[in-house]
């Protein structure tokens, strides 16, 4: 009968524990913004460089492999289609592509992040969920007008599964606000423009979603909130292994460690 070495088992165990940690580091990130002003021209106008610097920083947070970097807009919304956002998003090292033709798994895969506004055109909500569980990053823009009424809905029933969500009707938020949040997304950024939209809050209790931004630090509304998997939250190219990973690996040099002394 054929007995496995320790080393055979060590290098077993090792991959299993590969396995598990590449399982752990798989979801991607959620963004929300109450309202589409904050990255029009305007809002690049009238906030700079803090508008620059959160966009720049919304692209790194979405190519969460790091790498090149490749991000779809998939919008005819003025909150997504401006040459100053392009310009930033460029400048941060981002190809941009602008389409809103199919919105399927296919097409959504080749680009680490896609950004929403406006209208829904062919958007999938059980597509985009798939697309983010895959490590996939999504920012979704509301307070878009056309349609108010419904965009909490609409949205939702994508951000909800990621512990986020949209209000149902306009917050009267107008004006540049001061951003005071330590969170990475808002590093360098003092103040952002935003015109009236839908507030951000939280669904559930996902201990991976949280909200980054208030009005003017009060505590609410929410301005703008996070999905971020905890397995992405230190730097997304090291994953913190699970105790149960840490548990394998341990098991595999102890196991290597008793071959050796067999050996002696």
């Amino acid at each position: 009968m054929f007995k496995p070495t320790a080393t055979a088992f060590f290098k077993a165990t090792m991959l299993a524990g590969a396995v598990a940690l590449s399982q752990t580091a798989l979801a991607g990130r959620v963004i929300l913004n109450h309202d589409e002003w904050t990255l029009t021209d305007q809002g690049f106008s009238v906030a700079t460089p803090s508008t620059t610097n959160f966009a720049t920083n919304l692209a790194s947070f979405m190519n969460v492999n790091g790498g090149g970097c490749s991000l779809l807009v998939y919008s005819n919304n003025f909150g997504l289609t401006g040459s100053s956002l392009n310009s930033a998003l460029t400048g941060a090292g981002c190809s941009v592509t602008y389409s809103t033709g199919a919105f399927d798994l296919a097409t959504l895969s080749g680009f680490d992040g896609v950004l929403l506004s406006g209208a829904q055109l062919s958007y999938d909500a059980a597509v985009l969920t798939t697309y983010v569980n895959n490590g996939g990053s999504a920012y979704i823009a509301a307070g878009t007008g056309a349609t108010v009424a419904e965009e909490g809905t609409a949205w939702d029933s994508f951000t909800d599964a990621f512990g986020l969500d949209f209000g149902p009707s306009y917050n009267g938020i107008i004006g540049n606000l001061t951003m005071t949040s330590g969170d990475p997304l808002l590093a360098g950024v003092s103040q952002l423009f935003f015109n009236n939209g839908n507030t951000v809050g939280l669904f559930g209790s996902n201990p991976d979603a949280r909200i980054i931004a208030v009005e003017n630090g009060t505590g609410s509304p929410g301005l703008i909130g996070v999905y971020d998997h905890d397995s992405r939250r230190v730097t997304p190219a090291v994953a913190v292994p699970e105790p149960a990973t840490l548990a394998l690996l341990g098991v595999g040099l102890a196991g290597l460690g008793f071959g050796r002394r067999r050996s002696r």
